[in-house]
């Protein structure tokens, strides 16, 4: 015997149905309300970010900035792909989208919900329509190197930093460390009382000569005078006094100009000729020459960055921040070789 449907009970299960479907629509929009519904429709899932470095590089961090990368939740569920520039069609595509410096984090996409939105703040957009994000970018892939992969300098370039700045140690040794730093500068400070310089001086003895130069930032309000007071005690004391109070500006906490000048009269510096060297600013403009000359040549972005130079070959490496002995050494002992 056929059975009979039932319209009622038919109606009644297509009802509970659709107020299931309701149900969990309504609990969708609230899980996901305020929330950027673009970038949820496409799904972090297909948010592609493709990681560009060099191998060369020995410290670029880009595998520590990968990791901190993959753990930022809103970036949860994104595919991420590690180049180097070595592969075929990086150098090309670094070319075409206008990147000087590696390493380099391209996002597949810009419409990312992090909250507020502040991380569209440091995505920059490529003309291939992706968007990169350049932390810590400062090594140039293209640069003139050495068959061991150094970075090579003009020797004329090398003789006019030398001309302008104070040299600590032996004037003929193979090795010249070129620091820029800021008297205001904690991460400098924290180098500089790290034992880290002292270290590697006595490790290498006449085999190596320090040269400070001065890179004041712009948000240390005190930086620039501060390093017009170095140049001024340079002037008057020569060298040994230069690098003294470089040395003791930083085992102040809290530094003054005051603070400086006691300091520099208790190296034997006369107090008088001091205020007056600073009252002209007659280095001033040394200071701001000092800076800005350089600092496209070593891709100079922050304080402290140490370029390591061999005076034999012309090879150079950068090591930028506040690096531990280990990191010196190794450098040294390769451009040593």
């Amino acid at each position: 015997m056929t059975q009979k449907k039932c319209p009622l009970r038919d109606n009644i299960l297509y009802i509970i149905i659709g107020i299931l479907v309701v149900v969990i629509l309504a609990l969708i929009l609230f899980m996901f309300k305020g929330k950027d519904w673009a970038i949820w429709a496409v799904g972090t899932k297909k948010l592609e970010i493709t990681i560009i470095g060099d191998k060369r590089c020995t410290n670029c961090s880009t595998a520590e900035i990968l990791a901190q990368l993959k753990q930022v939740p809103f970036l949860t569920g994104a595919k991420f792909i590690e180049k180097d520039f070595s592969d075929a069609w990086v150098s090309d595509y670094i070319t075409k989208n206008s990147i000087k410096y590696l390493p380099v984090f391209v996002f597949s996409s810009n419409n990312i919900n992090d909250g507020e939105g502040s991380m569209k703040k440091f995505l920059t957009e490529l003309p291939d329509k992706t968007y990169s994000l350049q932390v810590g970018s400062s090594f140039d892939p293209f640069a003139k190197r050495s068959d061991k992969w150094f970075l090579l300098i003009d020797k004329e370039v090398l003789k006019s930093i030398k001309e302008d700045s104070y040299i600590n140690g032996n004037k003929e040794a193979s090795i010249t460390w070129l620091e820029y730093s800021d008297l205001e500068c904690p991460f400098c400070a924290k180098f500089h009382n790290s034992g880290t310089i002292e270290e590697v001086m006595t490790k290498y003895g006449e085999k190596i000569n320090k040269i400070f130069n001065h890179f004041p930032l712009d948000f240390h309000q005190n930086a620039q005078v501060w390093a017009e007071i170095l140049e001024c005690v340079g002037e008057i004391s020569w060298s040994d006094s230069f690098y003294a109070l470089a040395k003791e500006s930083y085992t102040k906490e809290n530094s003054t100009q005051s603070f400086l000048v006691d300091e520099a009269v208790k190296l034997g510096v006369e107090k008088e000729k001091l205020n007056s060297c600073l009252e002209s600013h007659k280095y001033a403009e040394k200071v701001k020459n000092q800076m800005m000359r350089w600092a496209q040549s070593f891709w100079i972005n922050g304080t402290p960055w140490n370029v390591i130079i061999n005076n034999e070959t012309w090879e150079y490496e950068i090591l930028s921040w506040a690096l531990p002995t280990q990191m010196f050494n190794d450098v040294i002992d390769k451009l040593l070789q």
